[in-house]
């Protein structure tokens, strides 16, 4: 019995998964629940497993392939089947079941016409770009505008190569005009290509990593994200000498429980307060609608650099935790995220982000906004420096901070209100500690 394993929807709004590596292969014979692939959806790596047992008999497609949700993944013959087979494998005469065929993705050169925004389409008029020979790298095969750039680049560097081998070759007398004889190009011909042989040097100098996996999607999300959202970006700095004494205070107390106290409990703590003013930050913007969904429930995303990429894992209900509990929950979902270990449902759901760049980043940045969110708040470098406290010049540990937003939703006033909210609590972080447990 053949049986084909098509992907499940295993996560919140998933269309499509990429295969980012294969564990079996055609002819491998598995057992019900062996992992069989890694996808890769728009939040996670998935590992998938065959809910049968039996002979690997198809595959979706090559790693790096896309499969749609309710597209075969795989197809097994069935252990019965296989056991049939065996014990029949003397007849010369036997029954096969019809197999199932997977159709490999046809390359996109076959496409009679090409998916693009009619503002992509425009520009490629304007660019003078034949846009049903472009590869569209946007969502469906759609062609955006970075793909219209690429293809000018990438036709302009071939041209370019071409005219100076031309030029070379000229020189030397492989393209004789004339008179010339094919004797003296075919004698010089060798000295020539060997000098354009080395322009070929110059490209050997590179190295091209497909973008894929998880950093395919991150791209994915910036991109979307820029072009939807029109960012504002809102910069600041608050004086957190106090919290500074804070934390060393607690961290020391913590330490005996084996719990890493950091900044960013406090950082989440004053956000979720701030959030709890102005709720049209903790929102979203129901496009199709044209509704904005105040969101009651406080999940904060925490923006995690790891090896593979960046990745957000969802603090839920934040507003209702302590200091002591966020960092434990925060150190749980660092662990996670840097083995790759992050279940669908920790990195799904958040309604405002924060990202930490840390002691090692700089004095400011303008964070990206985690779309669909409309706010992303950035919390960056503690450095000690002089300031004007009074009439005195004193030296104060002092920690830059940026907020971005969409100016969809929210206006510059509104913006500048809760950065100094959140400044508020972080100068005066013992009001913070009053639900410490």
């Amino acid at each position: 019995m053949i049986y084909e394993f098509k992907l499940p929807d295993i996560g919140e709004g998933l269309h499509e998964a990429e295969i980012i590596r294969w564990l079996v292969r055609e002819g491998d014979i598995v057992k019900a629940d062996q992992p069989i692939a890694e996808i890769q959806t728009d939040k996670a790596m998935v590992e998938m497993t065959t809910p049968v047992a039996g002979k690997v008999v198809a595959l979706a497609g090559p790693e790096g392939a896309t499969v749609k949700v309710g597209e075969s993944l795989i197809v097994v013959e069935t252990e019965a089947s296989v056991a049939a087979e065996a014990a029949s494998a003397d007849d010369s005469v036997r029954e096969v079941a019809p197999a199932v065929h997977i159709e490999a993705p046809r390359p996109a050169a076959v496409r009679k016409r090409a998916i693009a925004a009619p503002s992509v389409r425009k520009r490629a008029r304007e660019m003078g770009v034949p846009i049903d020979e472009v590869e569209g790298t946007g969502e469906g095969g759609r062609v955006t505008l970075a793909d219209l750039e690429r293809y000018v680049r990438e036709r302009e560097a071939a041209a370019s190569v071409s005219e100076v081998a031309r030029r070379e070759a000229n020189e030397a007398g492989v393209l004789p005009t004339g008179s010339a004889s094919a004797a003296r190009g075919r004698q010089e011909s060798i000295a020539a290509w060997t000098s354009i042989a080395s322009l070929d040097a110059v490209f050997e100098e590179e190295e091209r990593i497909p973008l894929r996996g998880l950093r395919k999607k991150i791209a994915e999300k910036m991109v979307k994200s820029m072009y939807t959202a029109p960012h504002v970006t809102g910069m600041d700095e608050v004086d957190v000498t106090k919290l500074v004494e804070i934390r060393k205070h607690l961290a020391n107390q913590l330490a005996e429980e084996r719990i890493k106290l950091t900044y960013l409990p406090f950082i989440i703590k004053a956000v979720t307060r701030a959030l709890k003013q102005y709720p049209m930050f903790n929102a979203s913007l129901d496009e199709e609608t044209n509704e904005i969904v105040l969101k009651k429930r406080y999940h904060i995303g925490i923006a995690t650099a790891t090896k593979a990429g960046l990745v957000v894992p969802v603090i839920r209900d934040a507003d209702q935790k302590s200091i002591r509990e966020l960092a434990i929950e925060i150190a749980e979902l660092s662990e996670k995220a840097h083995r790759q270990t992050l279940r669908l449902e920790e990195l799904q759901g958040s309604t405002f982000t924060i990202t930490s760049t840390g002691a090692g980043g700089g004095w400011f940045a303008t964070p990206i906004i985690n779309y669909p969110e409309v706010a992303i708040f950035g919390a960056h470098a503690i450095k000690r420096r002089p300031v004007v406290v009074g009439d005195e010049i004193v030296i104060r540990d002092m920690m830059g901070m940026s907020l971005t937003f969409d100016h969809r939703v929210i206006d510059g006033e509104p913006a500048g209100r809760f950065m100094r909210t959140v400044a508020y609590y972080l100068e005066n972080p013992e009001v913070l500690l009053l639900d410490v447990r």
